[in-house]
């Protein structure tokens, strides 16, 4: 009997469906957090009499405009808002006067009926919305259609920019094969705890600062920046996560910011493609890696502005634009102050570089530095062998002279294979080779001869 009482009780207080009045009344004020305008059935004939909260689950359909009255609070379990049949744009569906707080999830069901070019539905925030669980987009178009619709969330704040805080993830569902069907815009700011899903739409942000914080990115996309506008996106992985994006701009000084401060378990790899078809492809700006591992693939004409490695437990590793791991990474300048750089070698003529047009700077200790040189052992020494006990990469980072780098020495020893990466006037140089034997044996006995001093002492 005990062990049935978690299931009697999670399901004795399922939260309770409401249906939000649809009527059109000029009377109708249409607020969300007006208990009053919620019925108990679907039909609408049994007004709610409770109080709103997590016990409730909002459902509101139809073309119905609604909004939350500035200076007070939703609270529910989930919203979902259905809309039927847009063909027209509408300046909002949801205004945001007051503060949305929901236990689990925000669900927007959209189907595109008609009208011409760019059928726009805005979700316009003047406060801030907090989901405990996951934000659903489900659009479909009817065929036939061929319009297109943007979802947007405005930040309507002449205080401050507005929030929108997903404890979840992020994702949208298409009903059609066409993925310019529908795009996601935003001037405010997305925090993702779970993962923001790029599946199936074109992300656009507009002309000012738009900072945000997603615990990571999957499936591939676009992402562009309008107007000079300035993007920043930080990610916070704790699970390992893989992108591939388009990044286009409308304007030459837009600018986009890739962080990584993600948990030791925390890997996200992002491919850039060619190919925008929204302004032209551009260049990102700063890359800073804080913590975690991140992954960067780019295209042949593409470019970073700064690269920072600056946290002891980060690490950075250049990567192909597709399923590949060998790629080039290009940066205007760049400094190391902790943490690793991952390259990955494949032959003589596969293996990942990192191009500085400028200085590399040192800005910290050796101590908290360090290479992790990947590759097949075996192949490694077949190439050793073929090049009289040697093999050598001179450029595996390239930087202009004067970097503080140079004259930096790091040794180690990856699958028996000992390697040294010297930092010489303006390039890397990585030398390695099979030990000896001999030398194997005197390291070994000098580890014996320190541990049997170590016994002796205890």
């Amino acid at each position: 009997m005990l062990s049935a009482l978690p299931f009697f009780w999670s399901s004795a207080f399922a939260a309770q469906d409401l249906y939000f009045n649809t009527a059109d009344s000029p009377d109708f004020n249409r607020y969300l957090n007006d208990s009053s305008n919620w019925f108990t059935d679907e039909g609408r004939t049994q007004q709610f009499e409770g109080t709103l909260g997590p016990d409730y689950n909002g459902i509101v359909t139809g073309m119905t405009n609604v909004s939350v009255a500035g200076g007070s609070t939703l609270n529910l379990n989930s919203l979902t808002i259905d809309r039927e049949n847009i063909s027209a744009r509408e300046s909002f569906m949801l205004s945001v006067g007051g503060r949305i707080t929901l236990a689990e999830n925000l669900i927007f069901n959209m189907n595109l009926t008609g009208g011409t070019g760019n059928v726009r539905q805005d979700t316009v925030l003047y406060s801030d919305i907090d989901l405990g669980g996951n934000m659903i987009v489900n659009y479909s178009r009817e065929s036939g259609v061929s319009s297109y619709c943007t979802f947007a969330i405005v930040s309507e704040s002449s205080g401050r920019q507005r929030q929108l805080h997903i404890g979840g993830d992020f994702s949208v569902n298409l009903g059609t094969a066409d993925t310019t069907a529908l795009r996601f815009a935003t001037n405010a700011n997305i925090m993702v705890d779970g993962i923001m899903h790029m599946d199936n739409f074109v992300w656009q942000n507009s002309g000012q600062y738009n900072s945000h914080m997603l615990g990571g990115m999957s499936g591939s996309g676009m992402i562009v920046v309008y107007d000079a506008g300035y993007t920043s996106i930080n990610l916070t992985n704790s699970t390992v996560q893989e992108t591939s994006l388009t990044f286009g701009t409308t304007t030459e000084n837009s600018k986009l910011d890739i962080s990584m401060n993600g948990s030791a378990s925390g890997r996200q790899t992002i491919r850039f493609r060619s190919g925008t078809w929204e302004g032209t492809d551009g260049n990102i700006n700063d890359v800073t890696v804080g913590s975690g591992r991140l992954d960067l693939g780019m295209h042949s004409g593409m470019k970073g502005n700064r690269l920072s490695i600056s946290g002891s437990g980060a690490s950075f590793s250049p990567t192909a634009t597709d399923s590949g791991d060998i790629g080039t990474v290009t940066f205007n300048e760049g400094e190391w102050y902790a943490g690793k750089i991952a390259i990955d070698i494949e032959g003589e003529l596969a293996y990942d570089k990192i191009a500085f047009n400028g200085r590399f700077e040192k800005t910290g200790s050796d101590r908290d530095m360090g290479f992790e040189f990947v590759f097949d052992a075996y192949t490694m020494r077949e190439l050793i062998s073929a090049n009289n006990g040697e093999f050598i990469l001179e450029d595996v980072i390239t930087y202009e002279t004067g970097s503080s780098m140079a004259g930096t020495v790091f040794e180690g020893n990856t699958s028996g294979i000992q390697w040294e990466a010297v930092f010489g006037d303006t390039s890397l140089s990585v030398s390695f080779t099979v030990p000896e034997p001999a030398a194997v044996a005197a390291v070994l006995g000098a580890a014996a001869l320190a541990f049997a001093a170590y016994r002796r002492r205890k």
